[in-house]
């Protein structure tokens, strides 16, 4: 199969794929997973982000491998813009395109964007520390894990291992703002999934860009917006098929 490219969201990193990496690894051990960090998160936490969607594509191309033509490209959030930018640059590159609970200003307005209250309960967060603040992130995109012990600690541990600036999470939330999103989808199998219940993001914004490009919508009975850590295993079951299927009408030889 070919291989996996997982990209994550504002303020995330590969490490916060973790979940979905193994239940994917658990099902096809023999499939690769990749999993590039934004500047500014992640490994690169050191790096200044862009401070816009389209100068963020070079840098995340330049940690692929060599040798691979081809991708499933896996996106959530912020990643899902990111993704949809280089399945439109890239066409050739991306033999897939999925975007879980994406939001483009195109289709949707900003309080269909993004809940204002988590916003300001996230920021309030902050000005109790790190621990506090991721917490609290947690506690919008994935309440169910709030209870998990193992999961807030492996949180706790990445944003004490690779710390997000202030800089750069203002950098990346002032590139998402304004990424507007393309008028029509990519030339290659789009899917976009929806968390019903999503508490960050309306769900009504991966509707509406499923409706403009008249692609194929999935939709999660869930209320975290951060759907690979609230569902892993049900999502990549979705994903699995859905990649089997689109191997199966496209000749990748």
């Amino acid at each position: 199969m070919v291989p996996i490219v997982l990209v994550r969201g504002l303020l995330r990193e590969s490490g916060h794929w973790q979940d979905t990496v193994n239940a994917i690894q658990q099902a096809s051990p023999e499939l690769t997973v990749i999993t590039p960090n934004v500047p500014g998160n992640g490994e690169l936490y050191y790096q200044a982000s862009p401070n816009s969607i389209e100068k963020m594509l070079a840098p995340v191309l330049a940690q692929l491998p060599r040798g691979c033509e081809r991708y499933h490209l896996v996106a959530i959030s912020m990643g899902s813009m990111l993704a949809s930018h280089w399945a439109h640059t890239l066409p050739g590159q991306v033999a897939s395109l999925t975007l879980i609970n994406p939001s483009f200003s195109r289709y949707s307005p900003f309080w269909q964007r993004i809940n204002l209250k988590a916003l300001l309960s996230i920021g309030a967060s902050s000005l109790k520390g790190s621990d506090a603040f991721q917490q609290s992130i947690i506690e919008w995109t994935s309440p169910i894990s709030l209870h998990n012990s193992e999961v807030i600690e492996h949180h706790l541990n990445l944003a004490r291992n690779h710390p997000v600036t202030a800089r750069n999470a203002t950098r990346q939330l002032y590139a998402a703002a304004r990424f507007k999103g393309q008028s029509t989808p990519p030339a290659i199998p789009t899917q976009i999934i929806v968390s019903e219940r999503d508490q960050l993001v309306d769900c009504r914004c991966g509707e509406a860009i499923a409706k403009a490009w008249k692609v194929e919508i999935k939709r999660f009975d869930c209320d975290a917006h951060d759907l690979p850590l609230a569902k892993p295993h049900a999502l990549c079951d979705h994903l699995l098929h859905w990649f089997a299927n689109v191997e199966l009408s496209t000749d990748y030889t």
